[in-house]
C-alpha cells in the first residue's frame, strides 16, 4: 500500500513524505520524555523449576522471574530513573541476584548467561501518548513498560491522528 518503513534511518526530511509516524522511544528527543533504566539478567539452573512467571513483591529488591526454555530464567524489575543505556550496574547485578536468591536458594549456584540494561521511554505520568507535533509528525511514545501490550491501541490512536486531521491528543 505504498508504505515505507525506515529502521535506524536517523535524520529524516519529513517533506519527503506525505505522513511520518515517529516510534523512536527515547531517541526522538521529546522532551516531556524521561528514561527509565531496566536491567536484567538472565540465569541458567537445572535445580530451579517454574511453570510460569513469578513476581516478588519485597519492599527493597521487588523481581519478577520469567522461565524460558532449556532451564533458563529472566530476573529483572530495576526501575531507575536515568537514561544512562550502559551495562549494568554492579548493585542491580547484585541486587536482582540477593532477590533471586531470597525466592529460591538454588538460584546461588546458577550461571549467570547473560546481563542487559535498557532505557524505557515514559512521560511523568507514566501514560503513553499518539500526538501530532507542529511539523506534522505524528509521535507514539512513552510506553514505558508496557509496549507491546499497549501496541494495539496506540496504533489505533495513530490511525485516528492518522485520518483526522483534526483530531489531537
Amino acid at each position: 500500500m505504498g508504505v515505507v518503513f525506515l529502521f535506524e534511518a536517523g535524520e529524516i526530511a519529513c517533506s519527503d513524505f506525505d505522513q511520518v509516524i515517529d516510534c523512536t522511544g527515547i531517541a526522538q528527543g521529546d522532551d516531556d520524555l524521561r528514561g527509565v533504566r531496566g536491567e536484567m539478567l538472565l540465569l541458567s539452573t537445572r535445580d530451579v523449576s517454574l511453570a510460569r512467571p513469578v513476581r516478588l513483591l519485597h519492599p527493597r529488591h521487588p523481581i519478577y522471574i520469567v522461565p524460558r526454555a532449556d532451564h533458563h530464567f529472566m530476573v529483572g524489575a530495576t526501575m531507575i530513573e536515568s537514561d544512562h543505556d550502559g551495562p549494568i550496574t554492579a548493585r542491580s547485578l547484585m541486587e536482582l541476584l540477593n532477590a533471586a536468591y531470597a525466592l529460591h536458594p538454588a538460584f546461588g549456584e546458577a550461571e549467570i548467561v547473560e546481563t542487559g540494561a535498557g532505557v524505557r521511554p515514559a512521560y511523568s505520568d507514566n501514560l503513553p501518548r499518539a500526538k501530532r507535533r507542529k511539523d506534522g509528525t505524528i509521535t507514539i511514545n512513552g510506553l514505558y513498560r508496557h509496549g507491546f501490550l499497549l501496541s494495539p491501541a496506540m496504533a489505533e490512536q495513530a490511525a485516528s491522528l492518522l485520518f483526522n486531521a483534526s483530531a489531537d491528543n
